[in-house]
Parts: C-alpha cells; sequence; structure tokens
C-alpha cells in the first residue's frame, strides 16, 4: 500500500475521498468556505493619535518623553499577534516603558512586553488575549526627544498576526511635533510715527504765524490756527503750549491777560486764548475700533479750555490737548480730525502802543 503524506492536519486526497463520499449537494462548497474563512487575512490603515502624558508637550529638552498612541482595530487580533511601534529619527536612548507600565490596549492583560526587541527606534508588545474588530486601544512608550531644534517625530504602528490560520495587519502613522516643528511664525514690525505741524483756520496750509491786525476800542479782534496731530503711539500723544513772553511790545508794555473762563469784551483791555476746538474724530477707542473718538482738552495748572478763553501759558509749559490711543488725522483739508486753536485781543482806551507778539511754542510727545 503506498503510504500517504500528511502536512499539519490537511491532507488533500483523504478528504477527496470523503468528499465523494457524502451525497448532500453543496457540502463540499460549504465545508470549502469554511476552511477558507479559517485563513483569512486583512490589512488596512487606521487613524493614528497621539498625545503627550508627561506634560512636556512640544517641550523636546525635557529628556524623556511618555506619548500614548492610540487607534481603533480593523480586524481580529488573535493571541499572539504583535504590535510594533517606531520612532523616526531614532530616541536619544532605548524605549521604554512608560512612568506607570501600561499593559492594557482596551483590557487589563491585553498585552506584554517583547523585551529583546526594544531599541531607540522600536517598542514590540503581544497580545495575550485576543481583540476582536473596532476595539479602541492604547498604547504608552517613553521616548528620549531631548532635540533643541524645531523637529517632527513619526511614531508607527504595525500589528501583524503571528499565525498563519489568521492573519490580519493595522498600520498608521501620526507625527508628534517637537519645540514648534509644525509651526510658523508670522511678524512683522510697525515703525513708529509721530507727526505734527501748523495749518491755516482751513487746514489747506501750513503757517506760523496768528495775525491780530490793527486792534480797536470798538471790537474783539482774532486770528485762528490749527494743530494737526498724527501718531500711532499705543498711549497716544499729549501737546503742550508755552509762550517765551507775555504778549507785549519791545519796551515791555504788557497786555493784561485774560482772566481763566472770561469773556472778551470791547472795550476792555484782555489777551489771550478765546476758544479751543478741539477734533472731533480721530482717536481710537481701542486698538480695533475706527478712529471716531474725539481729542481731550487738557489742562494746564488751573487753567482748563472747556469752557475755552485762557491766558497763554509763560513760566511753564502746560497741556493743551491729549489723546490716550492712536490717532489720526487724515487726508487735509479736515476740521474734525484737527484742532483750533483762537487767540483774542481787546483793548481799552488806557492800553499802551506799541507792537504786542510773543512766540508761542507746542511741543508733541508721543506716548510710544
Amino acid at each position: 500500500m503506498k503510504k500517504q503524506t500528511c502536512y499539519d492536519t490537511y491532507c488533500p486526497k483523504s478528504l477527496m475521498k470523503i468528499f465523494r463520499t457524502l451525497v448532500i449537494p453543496g457540502l463540499f462548497l460549504g465545508i470549502f468556505f469554511l476552511f477558507g474563512s479559517q485563513i483569512s487575512t486583512s490589512a488596512a490603515g487606521v487613524n493614528i493619535s497621539l498625545s503627550d502624558g508627561s506634560g512636556t508637550a512640544d517641550a523636546g529638552s525635557g529628556g524623556q518623553t511618555e506619548i500614548t498612541t492610540s487607534w481603533t482595530t480593523s480586524g481580529f487580533y488573535t493571541t499572539g499577534t504583535y504590535l510594533t511601534l517606531t520612532v523616526s529619527p531614532a530616541a536619544t536612548s532605548t524605549l521604554s516603558e512608560c512612568g506607570t507600565p501600561d499593559y492594557t490596549f482596551a483590557n487589563t492583560g491585553d498585552l506584554t512586553v517583547v523585551t529583546s526587541s526594544w531599541s531607540t527606534s522600536a517598542a514590540v508588545y503581544a497580545f495575550t488575549q485576543n481583540v476582536s474588530t473596532s476595539t479602541a486601544g492604547a498604547v504608552c512608550v517613553s521616548y528620549g526627544v531631548t532635540t533643541t531644534t524645531a523637529s517632527n517625530y513619526s511614531i508607527t504602528a504595525l500589528v501583524t498576526s503571528s499565525t498563519t490560520a489568521f492573519s490580519t495587519t493595522d498600520f498608521g502613522a501620526a507625527l508628534y511635533y517637537v519645540l514648534g516643528g509644525n509651526q510658523v511664525q508670522v511678524t512683522a514690525t510697525v515703525p513708529a510715527s509721530l507727526s505734527f505741524s501748523i495749518r491755516n483756520s482751513a487746514d489747506t496750509a501750513a503757517t506760523n504765524v496768528c495775525q491780530l491786525g490793527t486792534l480797536s476800542l470798538t471790537s474783539v479782534s482774532t486770528c485762528t490756527y490749527r494743530l494737526r496731530i498724527a501718531t500711532n503711539a499705543a498711549s497716544g500723544f499729549s501737546a503742550t503750549i508755552q509762550a517765551d513772553k507775555d504778549f507785549s511790545t519791545p519796551a515791555y508794555a504788557t497786555m493784561t491777560s485774560v482772566v481763566n473762563d472770561a469773556s472778551f469784551v470791547a472795550g476792555t483791555e484782555a489777551y489771550g486764548i478765546s476758544v479751543l476746538t478741539a477734533a472731533t474724530e480721530g482717536g481710537r477707542q481701542s486698538t480695533s475700533s475706527a478712529f471716531t473718538e474725539p481729542i481731550v482738552e487738557s489742562n494746564f495748572a488751573t487753567t482748563t479750555f472747556i469752557v475755552d478763553a485762557s491766558p497763554v501759558p509763560v513760566s511753564s509749559a502746560g497741556i493743551i490737548i491729549s489723546f490716550p490711543r492712536p490717532f489720526n488725522v487724515g487726508a487735509a483739508p479736515s476740521t474734525t480730525t484737527t484742532s483750533a486753536v483762537t487767540h483774542a485781543a481787546a483793548i481799552s482806551a488806557g492800553t499802551a502802543v506799541g507792537v504786542y507778539s510773543h512766540t508761542v511754542t507746542y511741543r508733541v510727545t508721543g506716548s510710544f
């Protein structure tokens, strides 16, 4: 008799003999599929997610970094299935278990460590019990990523069966970003700006004169100019005013200064600022709002322009207008974003003859 050789439990001729003796139609086909289902092979990509459990995410120079790798199985993992986690570029030392070893993929005792296969670029586990399809699980490994430069580490998971009867492969990868390896820093510099000019009453041209003309007992003479100020200073600006001397003649005949907040009256000697019309818009309420806020009429010493008429300070400079945030005057001419200053003078019958004058100086300071 010829001796038959069988491989494992599979004996082709003896099986064929059995199949020939079976009289149930379709049974052979059913048994074939039964065996075929026991030798199934599947492979699928899975979505890998990473989380840093050591509190040093993106730290890089923090030494050992504990990273949990998570995914959901796409196939059935049998006992003995291997899980390999690889990191590229390689860590600075052999990969190790997290401070609190985790042998739970989805349930306690799912995994065991294959110690001999751990290196600077790989960590290997074996499943000690079956894990069904569509099971969410995770593994925690400690990596040495002591780089001091922006880097990206690729962490890859590969799951392969150790049996020939049932083969399942899952694979996936995710990036661990160190020191902003996934970031682009966009920068820009806005230069500081501060501008100031003295303009005529219509803001159509620059001027440095304010002519009161020939004074009369029967009227109050006035002249007006505008202060055109703009700045991008975060805390805005302040403008001060100071005259070099009292309003007087070369022989030092001095005209009486107007009383603060008083009125100018024809026939009564007085000189000073009769009206300050501060800009009604041009300032920002916040760093992102429109330039619609009015300028602040400021005070120097006990003098205030809120009621307007005021003497011109001589002994020390005083703030006349200010704004605490950026201020924009826009294009000229503008009578809403510039501030008008009106000087006035009235004389009495006893006012000394002569040419009266003084020089008024403004200084604008930005608060950057």
